[in-house]
């Protein structure tokens, strides 16, 4: 009886174990981290737009503030 409880539980943690790693495995696959990669890269991307949407929309309150025209000083987008 006591060779059969512990087989039962030999089997359980070893079916625990191996799902474990499975799921380990995918997140570590090349196509999960692409797609992580992906993600971050779309994040950076967007943050790099909204700053320079702040950046062009301060630019016009300042010029605003100072009287500057816009026309003449225009600078063109790099990007």
């Amino acid at each position: 009886m006591k060779r059969i409880l512990w087989l039962i539980i030999g089997v359980a943690v070893g079916v625990y174990a191996v799902t474990r790693l499975k799921k380990r495995a995918q997140l570590l696959a090349p196509d999960s981290l692409q797609q992580s990669a992906e993600k971050v890269a779309s994040a950076i991307r967007h943050f790099g737009d909204e700053v320079r949407a702040g950046m062009n929309e301060r630019e016009t309150e300042l010029r605003d503030a100072l009287g500057i025209d816009n026309a003449a000083n225009e600078r063109e987008d790099y990007r």
